[in-house]
């Protein structure tokens, strides 16, 4: 399955289709809109994000420096959590899980979903007040406020900041 699917879903929409949608992929489809991010649950049921489910979430403005760029970088889009919630579970069931994240270039990452809470990372779509693309880490990147925590300036923190993400699975 290829991460940059056609199709996408209102927030509203899957909010209140997908305990009727379990197992169904993609839920609610939107003519001619372009996936970011496939976000599968527990429960088997598979959402397609795209740039307008993004947009209908509470966006969050963070600046921090990375251990891949110069100088300090400006990051907009939604919390992670904010993602992991339109599944439908709760912050309690999400806590005990693990999330395994997945780049354009199939590369790979496991964290704990309780990061998305006790760090607040966001999923960036914007860059230094530009929408990223592929070719500069979009148009996905998972951004924590490294500068903002010493904790989370160390090296197991720096393995979780994924890159051109396009999947997410919910274990």
């Amino acid at each position: 399955m290829t991460c940059l699917t056609a199709g996408a879903i209102s927030r509203r929409r899957m909010v209140l289709g997908l305990g009727l949608s379990v197992g169904m992929s993609p839920l609610g489809t939107r003519a001619g809109a372009r996936g970011l991010l496939v976000l599968r649950d527990t429960a088997g049921s598979e959402i397609t994000l795209g740039e307008d489910d993004f947009g209908d979430l509470p966006w969050q403005e963070l600046s921090t420096h990375t251990a891949w760029t110069d100088g300090l970088q400006r990051f907009a889009g939604p919390y992670l959590r904010d993602v992991l919630l339109l599944t439908g579970r709760t912050p309690a069931e999400l806590a005990s899980r693990r999330l395994r994240m997945r780049a354009l270039n199939d590369f790979e990452i496991e964290m704990p979903a309780r990061d998305a809470w006790e760090h607040g990372p966001i999923l960036a779509r914007v860059r230094n007040g530009a929408r990223m693309q592929v070719r500069d880490k979009g148009p996905l990147w998972l951004v924590y406020p490294r500068d903002g925590y010493p904790e989370l300036q160390d090296m197991r923190f720096d393995e979780r900041w994924i890159w051109q993400l396009c999947e997410i699975d919910i274990r």
